[in-house]
């Protein structure tokens, strides 16, 4: 059997560009639909980057807050150790002083009276003192060369006074000024 089509071309052609506006028609709107799915998940994805970044910037704020607080600390230990140091170093220089005021009282003379002691950094002192006579000065210069925590002793002056008592006694007094060299003992920690 043959099939035999008895409709008129024009109907035949209607047909076949029904079927291909039907294919176009279903293509343009699948892409669409694509278009505004595709539109929506981009929306979407562009929400949540933008939360992220909310997000983020938050965490950001709250690091560089603990940063500056480190930073802050940092600059209070550095202060602290400085002055750790400053004492360290009072406390050392008050020991320090504490030995030689130990030495020069462990070499006086019960007949010597000191008046001022000066120490400077470079461990030279100069002091002033009194005593009876000359011959006490002598015997105090002496005592300081033989100590070995002393050295280069030397008479800078010496004034004589009179003082006179109430029994009309008078008693000679004797101002004198030493200066040397401190050398520091070794201390064991």
């Amino acid at each position: 059997m043959t099939n035999i089509n008895l409709l008129p071309s024009e109907y035949k052609e209607k047909e076949k560009f029904r079927f291909s506006r039907f294919i176009i028609i279903l293509f343009f709107s699948f892409l669409i639909m694509a278009s505004i799915y595709l539109y929506y998940y981009l929306e979407i994805q562009i929400d949540s980057r933008e939360q992220q970044l909310k997000v983020m910037k938050a965490e950001l704020a709250a690091i560089e807050k603990i940063i500056k607080e480190v930073k802050d600390l940092e600059k209070d230990k550095k202060v602290i150790e400085d002055r750790i140091m400053v004492i360290q170093g009072l406390i050392d220089n008050q020991s320090r002083l504490s030995r030689i005021l130990g030495e020069f009282s462990a070499s006086i003379l019960d007949e010597v009276w000191v008046d001022n002691i000066s120490l400077s950094a470079n461990q030279t002192f100069n002091f002033t003192a009194n005593t009876y006579n000359n011959y006490l000065i002598a015997k105090y210069m002496v005592a300081l060369k033989n100590n070995s925590t002393f050295d280069n002793i030397e008479l800078a002056y010496v004034h004589k006074t009179n003082l006179r008592e109430a029994d009309d006694i008078e008693t000679e007094i004797v101002n004198f000024k030493l200066s040397g060299i401190f050398i520091p003992k070794k201390v064991k920690p």
